[in-house]
């Protein structure tokens, strides 16, 4: 029973760990792209709970019995055996992560649509393979050292005290981000009810009046406070957009439209998808005097139903 318990623990150090690793990586990886600090994760500290778990997950299922398995065969099938056992893990848990967070928040929290190999939106080739070679990798070389460590060199009270202190401040954190999504999810309710209404007024909404519109929110103080407020750059709705840039819904996509309006280039790229539809149609199409296709107010309509499907 107490190997079973001092198991359970070094499972978790090793949650903790990983997570706080991926979540500087990620820092750091974001801060050379974008050339400035940006925090990464939903919790306020410095954890990416999805690298945590995915070194679990790897490590329960494949480390022992699997991986002295094909360990047998050298050094080389060794690694591409779990490559492909932990590419084929990873895409198991993320489309059904992705398909239970959609249907629990009607939101679509990432989306591969735009890519050339992928399934639903929900997994594609390019993360596959990322998350292939990140799971040889660490359970071949990475795993077997970091048992040791926790085996040999840290006796089970302090492990113990440790595990006790780290779950503490986890639940701390969880609790208060867990708080901080529901007055988000309260402040989108209220923006969402404001647009469906201003809508039924015969707001128009579509394309070159959508600036217009926005506008016409904004004169409300009330809703002008929220929207600043969600779109701070430290919200928590904030660092979800940034962490997951795709993310769309159809519960509150008109609230999300408002906090998060579209850069001109998404509009551009709209238009142009649309007049690129409208000219293979084979239909009659009339050019205005930029030689641009004019679109109906229909075209641009399923354009965005097209995108919000995506």
């Amino acid at each position: 029973m107490m190997h079973v318990i001092e198991r359970i623990i070094d499972y978790f150090l090793i949650f903790i760990l990983c997570s706080v690793i991926g979540w500087v990586c990620e820092t750091i990886m974001y801060a050379i792209r974008d050339k400035k600090a940006v925090k990464r994760g939903f919790l306020f500290g410095p954890l990416c709970p999805i690298y945590g778990s995915g070194a679990v997950i790897s490590s329960a299922v494949l480390y022992g019995r699997i991986s002295d398995f094909f360990a047998k065969f050298g050094d080389i099938w060794h690694y591409v055996a779990l490559f492909f056992l932990g590419m084929l893990l990873c895409n198991v848990i993320e489309y059904l992560t992705s398909y239970v967070l959609e249907k629990a928040f009607k939101t679509r929290w990432w989306d591969y649509s735009y890519k050339k190999f992928q399934i639903n939106g929900r997994i594609c080739l390019t993360s596959s393979l990322l998350f292939g070679f990140g799971v040889a990798t660490y359970i071949k070389f990475v795993q077997p050292y970091i048992l040791y460590v926790l085996d040999e060199v840290f006796p089970f009270p302090a492990k113990l005290v440790t595990a006790f202190v780290l779950y503490t401040v986890i639940i701390i954190d969880v609790m208060l981000t867990v708080q901080s999504m529901k007055d988000v999810i309260k402040s989108l309710r209220e923006l969402e009810q404001y647009a469906v209404d201003n809508a039924q007024k015969g707001i128009d909404k579509v394309q070159n009046k959508k600036n217009e519109y926005i506008e016409t929110v904004k004169t409300n103080d009330q809703i002008d406070a929220i929207i600043k407020k969600l779109s701070d750059e430290k919200s928590l709705l904030s660092r979800a957009k940034r962490y997951f840039p795709t993310m769309h819904g159809e519960k509150y996509n008109e609230a999300m439209n408002l906090v998060f309006p579209k850069s001109e280039s998404e509009e551009e790229e709209k238009l142009r998808k649309a007049r690129k539809k409208r000219i293979r149609s084979g239909e009659p199409v009339h050019v205005d005097d930029n030689g641009d296709v004019i679109l109906e107010e229909s075209d641009i309509e399923e354009a965005g139903k097209e995108e919000k499907d995506a």
